[in-house]
């Protein structure tokens, strides 16, 4: 008798540790499937064949890279949600395969990178494309959004005229997410804001709110406080496979967040690629009997270590689908990826690689440039975007 009472004295509270440790690690249900010092990827298993995948992004070690289509259409006056409707432009992006956006991503960084997923809503499923909201890229608000679902004065549901839009804004620190205001553009028309998408909070995605929160693949993500410093340091990103948003972003509560969750580009849209597990969600046409890998989309978000691996310097720009229209006195942008640390020239030349202007002597190598020409630019002319260091590191646009 005394034996048992002495193993149940060993077992009740070690059995009362276990269940302690999984309550307060609520990681402790998830399968790690690749884990790095500033970032993790799990999975969970959910019911009825349904997966969850989560990264846990640290942006104090890791970088997020916006990926972005080339411009063909400036959309000027079409754009609906930054200071007001009209008041800026609506960009028609190029829309690029996914693979193609992940091996230019992979030659840029190399080992570098650890993640990849599609973001942005977009307007028409068309080689290019406008996007429904707006964007922030590396300091210039690149697009004014499109979209019929939100506080427009005719919107396609009465429920988003009046809707609160919210903004994901990321840095090298910390991360969070804020009430976006269209009749001012705040938060994105700050200057110490560089990256910012709008969308979305969960609740108020179509999928819920008009199609009565269908089970579909959704990516929602919220950011979180792991270290007690001030600032949310940890941006997480859930994406799931067949489920509703509301189980979706529940997942997220579970391990934590407690403030807004956004949903990004998801159902056919959905991509999910990881640098060790590989393509874990691939996009699918909407004729199921098509090649499912062939899918354009204009809007990606990369995930990827600070700058440890030593790549082949290069700048990269594709040509947009359709004639590029650039016009005297409006604006039109530039847009290219590179990993060069060098600042870059910008100069225009004509079908004779003569220099008709230097756009720009000297620009950071951010990746865009806003640029209002005042002449008139003919059909032939050439963009160059050139590292200041190198000049044989280049990229070329021809309108």
């Amino acid at each position: 008798m005394n034996a048992v009472i002495s193993f149940l004295f060993f077992v009740i509270p070690l059995l009362t540790s276990i269940y302690i440790a999984q309550v307060s690690n609520p990681l402790s249900s998830y399968q790690p499937l690749h884990v790095i010092d500033g970032a993790g990827l799990y999975k969970k298993e959910l019911t009825n064949a349904n997966t969850a995948y989560l990264q846990i992004i640290d942006l104090r070690k890791m970088r997020i890279d916006q990926v972005i289509g080339e411009v063909d259409n400036m959309g000027n006056a079409q754009g609906k949600y930054y200071k007001g409707e009209g008041g800026s432009y609506s960009p028609y992006f190029k829309n690029k395969l996914f693979s193609q956006v992940n091996d230019e991503y992979k030659k840029l960084y190399g080992n570098d990178v650890f993640s990849m997923i599609n973001c942005s809503f977009f307007e028409q499923y068309q080689s290019s494309t406008q996007l429904s909201f707006p964007i922030k890229f590396n300091g210039v608000v690149i697009t004014g959004g499109h979209s019929p679902y939100g506080p427009v004065k005719k919107p396609e549901s009465e429920f988003y005229r009046t809707i609160r839009l919210k903004a994901l804004v990321w840095d090298k620190k910390q991360a969070y997410i804020t009430d976006y205001d269209p009749a001012s553009g705040a938060p994105l028309n700050q200057t110490a804001v560089k990256n910012a998408i709008v969308s979305y909070q969960y609740s108020d995605h179509p999928a819920k709110v008009l199609a009565n929160n269908q089970v579909n693949r959704y990516q929602v993500i919220g950011t979180l406080n792991k270290d007690n410093r001030q600032g949310n340091e940890q941006l997480l990103i859930m994406t799931v496979n067949q489920t509703t948003l509301d189980e979706a972003a529940k997942l997220l509560r579970q391990l934590g967040v407690k403030g807004d969750i956004i949903t990004v580009d998801g159902g056919r849209s959905t991509y999910l690629f990881n640098s060790k597990v590989g393509d874990i969600i691939l996009p699918q046409l909407s004729n199921p009997q098509e090649n499912p890998t062939f899918r354009d989309l204009p809007h990606y978000l990369g995930v990827r270590k600070v700058g440890t691996q030593k790549v082949v310097p290069q700048i990269l720009i594709d040509q947009p689908v359709g004639k590029v229209q650039v016009e005297q006195n409006r604006p039109y942008l530039i847009l290219w990826r590179d990993n060069i640390n060098s600042d870059v020239s910008i100069k225009l030349s004509d079908r004779n690689n003569k220099t008709i202007q230097n756009i720009s002597t000297h620009t950071a190598s951010d990746g865009v440039y806003e640029w209002t020409p005042n002449i008139a630019v003919k059909e032939g002319y050439t963009i160059r975007v050139t590292s200041r260091e190198n000049q044989k590191i280049f990229g070329n646009l021809k309108l």
